[in-house]
């Protein structure tokens, strides 16, 4: 873990509790929400498609809220750029996807097309989030030593989402890794807290 926190730094020990807050939070929904979702899926349609529709947009939020925490945090404390093009890309794909679905779900018509669509793009962002895994391991910093299982959890989501078949294993390995990640941002956190001292 960084040692001292760096003084020109623009990610601020606020920025990083409120990553880590959203990662955690992340973590805790997305299991019952993804459970509630299932649940929902061929029910009648209007009002489970209305709250289907606000899971998936509010989980859009919060994923693009922590990668953009993410990126901020490794580019400007460790000045780490070699990953910004893969969390660029899932940022899009999982835009993408997340509109696709929601057009699945109110627009009967264009439900298969578009659900097919958005199976695609889940193909590719678990490509896009294996090459982040496998670069981010480059990054000059073990983060108190979560680094190496923050990495392989983010490879072997992508691989799971990326199997179609395994997605919902692949949902569970992400909500672990969005609660290492949260501790790496609160940790980062409580680090400029005691360096202040």
């Amino acid at each position: 873990m960084i040692s001292v926190w760096p003084k020109d730094a623009p990610v601020t020990p606020k920025s990083m509790k409120i990553a880590g807050v959203l990662a955690m939070t992340s973590a805790c929904v997305t299991l019952p929400l993804a459970y509630l979702s299932y649940q929902m899926e061929g029910a009648a349609k209007g009002e489970t498609a209305i709250i289907q529709a606000a899971i998936q947009i509010s989980g859009t939020f919060l994923f693009v809220a922590i990668v953009l925490f993410l990126k901020k945090f490794i580019n400007d404390i460790f000045n780490f750029t070699a990953v910004n093009r893969n969390l660029d890309m899932m940022i899009i794909a999982d835009i993408v996807t997340g509109v696709l679905t929601v057009i699945a779900l109110c627009v009967p018509s264009v439900k298969d097309s578009a659900g097919y669509a958005a199976l695609t793009l889940l193909v590719m962002l678990g490509i896009v989030q294996v090459q982040f895994g496998y670069k981010l391991l480059k990054l000059p910093d073990d983060l108190g030593g979560l680094l190496k299982p923050f990495c392989f959890a983010n490879m072997a989501t992508g691989i799971l989402l990326a199997s179609i078949l395994l997605i919902p294993l692949g949902i569970l390995v992400s909500a672990v890794s969005d609660l290492m990640l949260g501790t790496i941002f609160l940790n980062t956190c409580k680090l400029f807290r005691t360096s202040e001292k």
